[in-house]
């Protein structure tokens, strides 16, 4: 059930008075999806303005072809917030994808047209309505912003040493891991290159990182899982994984 205790709490409805409220609930639906269900799919027509009442969605950009299941969270969006703005905004499509990720979401949906209808019999509803949006789009840019400025990737290199006795061992599956992480991080900033043995043929698939200024850390045995976690720790949380280095007398 949609009570007006509820849309009086929600982000861009605050302001509006409990008549103004009881308007905008005649928009209303409630829709419950269960975890791992998609709301909506980037690209697809945006038919109404949403909001979580109870659960939490992600934002994702989908990964095209081989990645299609392995999806890049954007932002969360939790209780009593909005989101799918693009049903008020032309061309009126989805830019990003939807995801339930908690075990429900009970969602209450705004349809557009109504919506829009609305706004143009009681402008001042749309009034309030669209400046609420506006700052609350203006706010997660700045937010997802001020993260990305926090925390900035250094420069890194990555060697995948891909001799003959390293493509034997498996380094080409590792070189393949490796790409895939980088695609579905969407980082910037990272080098990878192909380098000969380093004398070692027994440590084969062996894997060299360097971070900025860092003295490079060199990886031994490597398979595809063993990359995926060193990009996930190591290059992404400069968390390096020692367990899996070279030993330094092993390369003298």
């Amino acid at each position: 059930m949609i009570d007006i205790a509820f849309l009086k709490n929600v982000e861009v409805l605050k302001g509006l008075d409990n008549d103004q409220l009881a308007l905008i609930k005649k928009c209303c639906s409630e829709k419950k999806y269960w975890y791992g269900d998609r709301l909506f799919r980037e690209g697809e027509d945006a038919t109404s303005l949403k909001i979580v009442k109870k659960g939490r969605v992600d934002l994702r950009f989908d990964l095209p072809s081989r990645f299609a299941e392995e999806e890049n969270t954007l932002y969360s969006i939790s209780e009593k917030m909005a989101f799918a703005w693009s049903s008020l905004v032309s061309p009126y499509k989805y830019r990003l994808s939807a995801y339930c990720t908690t075990n429900t979401c009970d969602i209450v949906q705004l349809d557009k047209e109504a919506l829009l209808k609305l706004f143009e019999e009681e402008p001042g509803i749309g009034f309030v309505v669209m400046s609420n949006l506006i700052a609350v789009i203006g706010q997660r840019f700045q937010r997802l912003q001020d993260t990305t400025i926090a925390a900035p990737l250094a420069g890194v290199k990555i060697t995948v040493h891909l001799a003959t006795c390293g493509i034997i061992a498996g380094a080409r599956e590792v070189m393949t891991a490796l790409m895939e992480e980088i695609v579905k991080s969407n980082r910037q900033g990272i080098e990878v290159i192909s380098s000969g043995c380093l004398g070692m043929c027994n440590t084969e698939p062996n894997v060299t990182v360097e971070i900025g200024g860092e003295e490079p850390v060199i990886y031994q045995k490597m398979n595809p899982d063993k990359m995926r976690r060193v990009f996930k720790e190591h290059i992404l949380k400069d968390n390096i994984q020692t367990d899996l280095v070279l030993a330094k007398d092993k390369t003298k």
